[in-house]
């Protein structure tokens, strides 16, 4: 992964680390209807890569796959990138998944190495 992808990831980790509820309110998709500025987009994009990336089952309880953070998390960038080109923002729009499993893999691996998808 290259290193300004990397450091962007980080940021979003520590910055819904420190915030409690991290998740928006009232949900996701109201959220993403609401949208009005870039800066929303972004907060609410990076919001759902986190989900993604560290919380992926958090809604499958309530029939939410974590396709679900996925598709508004992309659709957010995309906005973002409509505005203005973030090469990080770009990298997580186009490559969101992939990101998303390595991420999540440094946060819960706790060293040992995991197969990314499973080929069944």
């Amino acid at each position: 992964m290259p290193d300004h992808v990397t450091q962007y990831i980080v940021r979003i980790l520590a910055d819904k680390l420190d915030k409690n509820p991290w998740q928006p309110q009232p949900s996701y998709a109201e959220q993403f209807m609401m949208l009005r500025t870039p800066a929303q987009a972004l907060e609410l994009g990076n919001t759902c890569f986190f989900t993604r990336s560290v919380f992926p089952d958090l809604g499958r309880r309530r029939g939410i796959s974590s396709s679900y953070y996925v598709d508004i998390g992309q659709a957010c960038y995309h906005r973002v990138l409509t505005w203005s080109a973030v090469p990080a923002v770009q990298m997580l729009h186009d490559h969101f998944e992939w990101c998303a499993e390595m991420t999540h893999t440094a946060v819960h691996s706790q060293g040992a190495m995991r197969q990314f998808w499973d080929l069944e």
